[in-house]
């Protein structure tokens, strides 16, 4: 296998997990991204988890040497992007709440007449547009404005059960569909960075002895052709 480097944008929360995880692939090495790397003709895979800075320059690098980016970053210009290189669009690296995400998905068509709720919870300092949540709503035709957002860190442990320990790391989602009195609940519960870590694990695994167009993909797309 040809080894290849995997560079990690972004300071925050997510890429401090990724980059201290401890990820290990026999082919491959996990560096952060700095922008000296810009000059390097070497193809890479990219995982953006920044706030949009650097995207630029990562989306150049992409360009010119056809290089894989992974987007985890949501509410950014690459959700709309046509690209000439393979990008993958993944607001979410819980493979479980993504295999979730893609049961609703399949047959979301099925609960259109019935009353829908969504809650979504997260740490208190997150400022960009809950992703995961979205696609819950947009799988089940829901309207993105009608999600109940919580960033109380107070409410959070009182009425959700997030413990005090994960105030600062988490991500909940909870979707009722009612039909009178009968009632279906789903949550999801994500405590700490160590299930994202994992998660990213399986998809750049995935990626690693997989073959992408240049294109753009969803995460969905790798779960629904039984990728991951």
């Amino acid at each position: 296998m040809e080894r290849i480097k995997i560079f990690v944008i972004g300071s925050g929360k997510l890429a401090t997990a990724l980059l201290s995880a401890d990820l290990l692939f026999q082919s491959s090495e996990i560096l952060k991204w700095e922008s000296r790397y810009q000059t390097s003709a070497e193809k890479a895979i990219i995982v953006h988890a920044g706030s949009g800075r650097q995207l630029a320059e990562c989306v150049e690098f992409c360009k010119k040497t056809k290089s894989l980016l992974i987007e985890l970053s949501t509410g950014l210009e690459t959700e709309k992007m046509n690209p000439d290189f393979p990008l993958i669009i993944c607001p979410n690296t819980s493979v479980l709440v993504l295999k979730t995400l893609s049961m609703l998905k399949a047959n979301g068509r099925n609960f259109e007449n019935y009353h829908i709720s969504i809650t979504e919870s997260h740490q208190s300092t997150k400022k960009t547009e809950p992703g995961t949540a979205y696609a819950f709503a947009n799988a089940l035709k829901f309207p993105t404005d009608k999600i109940k957002s919580v960033r109380v860190p107070e409410i959070q442990q009182t009425k959700i059960g997030i413990p005090s320990e994960f105030l600062g790391k988490h991500a909940y989602h909870k979707i009722v569909i009612k039909d009178g009195n009968d009632e279906i609940t789903i949550e999801t519960k994500v405590l700490g960075h160590d299930s994202y870590a994992n998660g990213m694990k399986a998809i750049l695994d995935t990626v690693l002895k997989s073959s992408f167009e240049n294109k753009k993909y969803t995460i969905l797309d790798l779960i629904d052709n039984n990728m991951l």
